[in-house]
């Protein structure tokens, strides 16, 4: 299959966006996942711009493997109406999936024949279908280049495909809309299938973490259940990738933290952090933030005062 370049498509997407869909592919190491994206766009004849302002998630009973991937509809249907409630201007654009766990590097022909069937579907709201792809995974320090992400748009009554290029494509700093309700923040925290609400502990944990911890978001999915991710501010200005695992198997839930790529002066303490057991999420992210700055404090100085007080 060809794909073909134009100078007529501008996409602008958050970082948060691209965050948000590495987070949920570090996930899945073997089976597909994605979701939708959704947004607003400009046209003006043959000129297109689509800005990315939202992610939904593949919902609690999205159906995955290693070559197919088929998504929550209702589940994303009742978000998407919720974010329209609040924010009329909102369209669907597209979707997004990954096929980082099967080395194929672009859209299959099943991936094709759905997204044209998609744009010329007569309830199709918009004349084009985005659709992101992420194939390789990469080690990388930096977040955003933990994968390579591809961007292709269909247009109606077009038979063509069209890929953009790093040209076409605007990385902005911007938050993502979701909608204000409580009962849809339960269901995405907890899309393996527990309830928020029957855990207080748990929604006093995403109340600190929400507002001391705001790099630091919930995820959930069938294997890992329910776990955070993100980075933590340190007090030198540096920041460390924290993922902090919950394991619900007892009776009551303990919590686990790991370090990504921890720079050489936290190696040792994010070694002894990974063998503790916390009692509540905001404990071990607490503790995990005060030890990185002690070990941070030693290494630059605080190792040579003497304690006067002793």
């Amino acid at each position: 299959m060809k794909f073909h370049s134009t100078d007529n498509v501008r996409l602008v997407i958050p970082k948060a966006a691209l965050l948000t869909v590495f987070d949920e592919c570090d996930g899945f190491t073997q089976d597909e996942t994605g979701g939708r994206v959704i947004g607003t766009y400009q046209e003006h004849k043959d000129k297109l711009e689509i800005r990315v302002t939202g992610i939904i998630e593949a919902g609690p009973q999205a159906r995955r493997s290693a070559v197919s991937f088929f998504q929550d509809g209702k589940y994303q249907e009742q978000v998407f109406r919720k974010i329209e409630d609040q924010h009329r201007e909102i369209e669907h654009l597209g979707n997004w999936h990954t096929h980082h766990v099967n080395g194929l590097q672009h859209l299959s022909g099943g991936d094709i024949e759905t997204y044209h069937r998609n744009v010329n579907h007569r309830n199709h709201n918009t004349s084009f279908f985005y659709a992101m792809l992420v194939t390789t995974k990469h080690r990388s320090s930096d977040p955003l280049r933990r994968y390579t992400v591809k961007h292709y748009v269909f247009r109606r009554g077009d038979k063509q495909i069209y890929e953009l290029h790093g040209r076409q494509v605007e990385i902005v700093d911007a938050p993502l809309v979701w909608p204000q309700d409580a009962a849809l923040d339960n269901k995405r925290a907890n899309s393996a299938g527990r309830d928020l609400g029957a855990n207080p502990d748990r929604v006093y944990d995403n109340e600190i973490l929400s507002e001391f911890f705001r790099g630091v978001r919930p995820f959930s999915n069938a294997k890992l259940g329910m776990y955070w991710r993100g980075p933590l501010e340190l007090l030198d200005g540096s920041k460390v990738e924290v993922v902090l695992l919950e394991d619900s198997a007892a009776a009551r839930p303990t919590y686990t933290v790991t370090l990504r790529e921890p720079p050489a002066v936290l190696k040792n303490m994010a070694e002894e952090i990974a063998t503790a057991e916390f009692p509540s999420a905001r404990a071990a992210l607490i503790t995990t933030e005060r030890r990185c700055n002690r070990a941070l404090y030693m290494e630059h100085g605080g190792k040579h005062r003497v304690d006067v007080s002793a």
